[in-house]
């Protein structure tokens, strides 16, 4: 969800002249997965190959050991971080099932799903499968395009 806040910068996309900013580099990352998706979506429709990106909803997961002991938030803030929006991972991993099962999914090649999330917009807080994204730049096709087309060159796959 939060490639809401994301914005990408085509001309610095490393932060090389702007100020580093972890919570803006991780936004951009988070945009331009979503960007990525629908990108792929178009260059694999001849192939009936399906692209979505995914956005599970903020899980309880071991993952936190990286910032703090697992037994915090699986015991004591447990409570405040379910009425933060925490899932557990049986319901986050529904969205994830959808898009394997759900057949109308290959009608929405590039889309992104969300199933819960903390989105500026309440209406957006539902999600949807498939939901519309709260980010302008997820509908720019020169601007995924582009994107495409820089990101191959930065790893050394120039098309």
């Amino acid at each position: 969800m939060y490639h809401e806040k994301g914005l990408i910068n085509l001309e610095d996309l490393n932060f090389e002249t702007r100020k580093y900013s972890g919570w803006d580099a991780y936004y951009q990352s988070k945009l331009a997965q979503v960007l990525y998706t629908k990108y792929q979506g178009k260059l694999l429709e001849k192939f009936n190959v399906t692209a979505v990106s995914i956005h599970p909803g903020w899980m309880q997961t071991p993952l936190i050991k990286h910032t703090m002991p697992v037994f915090f938030q699986d015991y004591l803030f447990k409570p405040f971080f379910k009425m933060a929006g925490m899932v557990d991972p049986w319901l986050g991993s529904q969205t994830s099932l959808h898009c394997l099962l759900d057949e109308t999914v290959a009608d929405n090649s590039g889309c992104f799903y969300s199933q819960v999330g903390i989105y500026k917009e309440k209406k957006d807080e539902e999600g949807g499968w498939p939901m519309q994204s709260p980010n302008f730049q997820v509908y720019d096709e020169e601007m995924y395009k582009n994107l495409y087309i820089k990101s191959t060159k930065l790893v050394g796959l120039h098309i």
